[in-house]
């Protein structure tokens, strides 16, 4: 997602680029094309092949770019290779957006990877990292430090921004009495979520005397683990489940209070991002770089903790609706400051034209993905 938010807002005079997906592209692919941009296929499976290395190599070598710039393990790896294959050299940048609590949670082809790339970072002339978490996990595992640039995931400020009116609309939608307090939460259900000690934590604010709603909105809500643990806890009517929504940012602004419960594995989270430039608070657990993220406009609790988590909801439910407000609109301007759209694109095109400054000659800027 952030690669094809990221091509739509480069400068395509500047950089045209050219993107080679291993896989086949699906419909980011098609946002991607809609940006003047074109996508090659490799075509690869699972299982990669030889004549896949084959095609990689010959679609780097027509796609003739001044630079190569991986994005995850795969697209790393396939982009130093084809570097280093085709017919010249070419600087190369890779992006990094995973942190790695333990090796062994990873599956094996990414165990794989990741060894591998470590012994190549050093080839490399910059890994971006999304936060700083993702650096010093990779950095133990053999990244060369020396390579380390940390980029921030970007929002678009203009697409996520406040509403006065979302939040009558998210009530009416919902079906909601106008004073209880919408507290949402976007993510697919994943153990590393912990979305079920939140929903744990809605009830411990509601045992506590809060007119609260717990509004959760990804895959595998509906009818999932969220739902059931709302009927163990008691708390059926007041979590609302919702499936994979287009139009968050109509809904986030609507919200009273946002929430990431993440136990663990989180580099720096774009939901959160969205739900601040949204003029909305966040509570957040202290994995990854959340606590960075938010920095004194929102509530961080220790991770694996719902009274923790509780204490944190109960602490932006005790604030009056201005209160609340205000605070969202520090979490906006923070937002912009630090971590917008703009800025992400506006620090990868100057690792661009380091990386290119490198090169014995000026070249015509052109990059490939």
């Amino acid at each position: 997602m952030m690669l094809a938010r990221f091509i739509g807002e480069v400068d395509r005079d500047r950089f045209p680029s050219t993107v080679l997906s291993l896989l086949p592209p699906g419909p980011l692919g098609a946002r991607i094309e809609r940006s003047n941009s074109k996508v090659i296929s490799i075509g690869m499976t699972n299982r990669p092949k030889p004549l896949d290395l084959i095609r990689l190599v010959h679609s780097v070598s027509r796609a003739t770019p001044d630079l190569l710039h991986g994005w995850m393990y795969h697209g790393n790896v396939a982009a130093m290779l084809g570097s280093v294959l085709s017919a010249r050299f070419r600087p190369v940048i890779w992006s990094i957006h995973h942190t790695i609590s333990r090796l062994t949670d990873e599956n094996p082809l990414s165990r794989r990877l990741i060894h591998l790339s470590a012994r190549l970072s050093s080839r490399t002339s910059a890994i971006s990292y999304c936060s700083q978490v993702a650096a010093d996990d990779h950095e133990k595992l053999g990244f060369d430090p020396g390579r380390r640039v940390v980029i921030p995931n970007g929002t678009d400020c203009s697409e996520y921004r406040p509403s006065a009116e979302a939040g009558v609309k998210l009530r009416k939608l919902l079906g909601l009495p106008s004073a209880r307090l919408v507290v949402g939460h976007v993510g697919r259900f994943h153990p590393m979520k912990d979305q079920v000690n939140l929903v744990r934590a809605i009830s411990r604010a509601i045992a506590k005397g809060h007119d609260i709603q717990g509004v959760f909105i990804g895959e595998g809500h509906v009818d999932g683990p969220v739902r059931a643990a709302a009927r163990e806890f008691g708390i059926d009517a007041r979590i609302t489940t919702l499936g994979v929504r287009s139009d968050l940012p109509e809904i986030l602004p609507g919200l009273d209070v946002f929430v990431l419960s993440s136990a663990w594995g989180e580099a720096f989270s774009l939901a959160v991002g969205e739900a601040m430039a949204a003029g909305v608070p966040a509570v957040v657990t202290a994995v990854g770089d959340s606590p960075w993220l938010v920095g004194s406009t929102g509530v961080v609790a220790p991770p694996n903790d719902h009274e923790a988590l509780a204490a944190g909801l109960v602490k932006l439910a005790e604030m009056d609706a201005d209160q609340r407000r205000a605070l969202g609109d520090r979490a906006r301007q923070r937002i912009i400051e630090n971590f917008s759209l703009s800025l992400y694109v506006r620090r990868h095109l100057d690792l661009y034209e380091r990386a290119l400054a490198q090169l014995p000659s000026p070249l015509p800027n052109r990059m490939a993905s």
